[in-house]
């Protein structure tokens, strides 16, 4: 079963699974990466479920360097927002200028990004490197760690 929900509305379907069958072990849930919340281990119903997300090393260290410069906990769009302008200030800088061409911005290796691997496609789609994580009464666990190159694919 997917629930592509997070926040407060995950929390809502997840007290109501219980009653609807969604009993641990009886049915596979899968979520997306809204998912990737701290509370996400305290519901129970919610435990076995998986994922896919940021590896959370890299999750972690941005969110430490973030906080570090700036006081706070990021915004879970600032990590997109910090990827967008390094990968602008990274390309120009190996292009000698703002000379972002189709061809150069859509490189089939991808870029490495504040929470992994990116690249960007000629039909507009952006791909990241996910890993897929398992929920589990003390937390998170990574079944399934991300690709760290878009080699073979």
């Amino acid at each position: 079963l997917l629930i592509a929900e997070g926040g407060e509305r995950l929390r809502s379907v997840a007290d109501r699974l219980p009653a609807e069958g969604g009993v641990p072990g009886r049915v596979q849930l899968l979520g997306t990466g809204t998912w990737d919340e701290p509370w996400i281990s305290g519901e129970p119903a919610l435990v076995g479920g998986w994922f896919a997300a940021p590896p959370p090393e890299a999750r972690s260290r941005f969110v430490q360097n973030y906080a570090e410069a700036y006081g706070e906990t990021p915004p879970r769009l600032a990590g997109l927002a910090y990827d967008a302008t390094a990968l602008a200030a990274a390309v120009s800088r190996i292009i000698g200028g703002l000379n972002l061409t189709p061809d150069v911005l859509t490189t089939p290796a991808g870029f490495i990004g504040s929470e992994g691997i990116f690249r960007l496609t000629s039909s507009g789609v952006a791909e990241r490197g996910l890993a897929v994580l398992e929920v589990t009464p003390q937390g998170v666990t990574v079944i399934s760690d991300a690709p760290q190159s878009f080699a073979g694919t």
